[in-house]
């Protein structure tokens, strides 16, 4: 005799792999999801994995972005008028957000934060969002 064996998925589970789903008008597709790290010191931005400051993905990634602060504190900010990040770094206090890379192109980081003025004028880095 076989006994009634039954599958329960916690909603965690389900909502994870849903999420790690989207729904594009060629069918489903697998999500891409980036982790990058950027530190702030003054006057750059480092990004992890690349010799220059930039974030380079592709469209449609999620990435998920952790930025710190080594020595006052620093702004990873994008004022574009589809990319509105504005997130602000203390030292030791690192903070973490994510985004949808949706639009290609290639999108100014600067520091707007007036502790320093050299930050504004000599902190630069680029979002490079490669299209599909």
């Amino acid at each position: 005799m076989l006994a009634d064996v039954r599958i329960s998925w916690p909603a965690s589970g389900i909502a994870v792999l849903l999420s790690a789903l989207v729904l594009t008008g060629a069918g489903l597709v697998a999500q891409s999801k980036r982790d990058v790290n950027v530190t702030a010191r003054r006057y750059a931005f480092t990004v992890s994995d690349s010799n220059a400051a930039e974030i380079r993905v592709q469209q449609d990634d999620l990435v998920n972005i952790t930025f710190a602060a080594t020595d006052i504190a620093h702004s990873f900010t994008i004022s574009d008028e589809h990319y509105r990040i504005d997130r602000r770094a203390e030292p030791g206090k690192p903070v973490s957000f994510r985004f949808r890379a949706d639009k290609p192109g290639q999108f100014e980081i600067h520091c707007i934060l007036t502790i320093d003025e050299r930050c504004q004028r000599e902190m630069h880095a680029k979002l490079i969002v490669v299209g599909k």
